[in-house]
């Protein structure tokens, strides 16, 4: 990547790539340091029993493993980093929409599941899989018809099609890990968030 197109892709997309180094370097320090992992992980119990109100803006900083992080480090890189330009060449706030967007997804679903699961004691939920998701929602109806990605054999894959694949991407992980910290609820109440978001800040796209 030439020096000048590499500037042209930090400036467009500042704020989504300073989160995306954030929440890798502290999920990789999480990997080692179980304390501090289990201090940021979503847990509705401690939330409303103990008052420890900052976990509902902690549980995406952390992964359960490599394999958790990668698959979200990928699917981040895909939707949020690519949101993130969207939204800038469509406004000149289009950083702060990003943060919106990704925001009201995250504390959608964050507070649904506090909400819902308030007294379970076994409940929790690490990862970023969940706001990803609800930019995901966004950037479909924004771009519907942009290529996400490129598979072998099949081709681009249009926005329209990418939560599938997320979707199922995070099942086999789930498979084959049997990593209870991920959870379909909050992925449901994260694209919510993120759906409701975009047409109150684009109503034009469904006029």
């Amino acid at each position: 990547m030439e020096v000048a197109t590499f500037y042209q892709f930090i400036r467009g997309a500042p704020i989504s790539l300073l989160l995306l180094l954030t929440i890798c370097i502290s999920s990789i320090y999480g990997f080692y340091h179980n304390r501090y992992f289990l201090k940021l992980i979503l847990h509705p119990l401690g939330i409303s029993k103990h008052k420890e109100y900052y976990r509902l803006f902690t549980s995406d900083l952390i992964h359960n493993d490599f394999g958790h992080l990668l698959v979200n480090a990928y699917m981040y890189c895909i939707v949020c980093i690519n949101l993130e330009h969207s939204l800038n060449l469509r406004s000149s706030y289009g950083s702060a929409l990003f943060v919106l967007i990704y925001g009201i997804s995250y504390l959608t679903g964050v507070v649904v599941i506090t909400l819902r699961h308030k007294n379970d004691v076994s409940y929790s939920s690490a990862g970023a899989s969940g706001s990803i998701m609800g930019c995901m929602m966004s950037f479909m109806i924004l771009e519907p018809d942009k290529i996400a990605l490129y598979l072998p054999v099949y081709g681009g894959v249009k926005n329209s099609f990418m939560a599938l694949l997320f979707i199922i991407g995070l099942i086999v992980y789930q498979y084959r890990s049997r990593n209870q910290l991920m959870n379909n609820e909050l992925h449901f109440f994260c694209a919510l968030g993120g759906i409701v978001v975009t047409i109150v800040l684009f109503p034009e796209l469904i006029l």
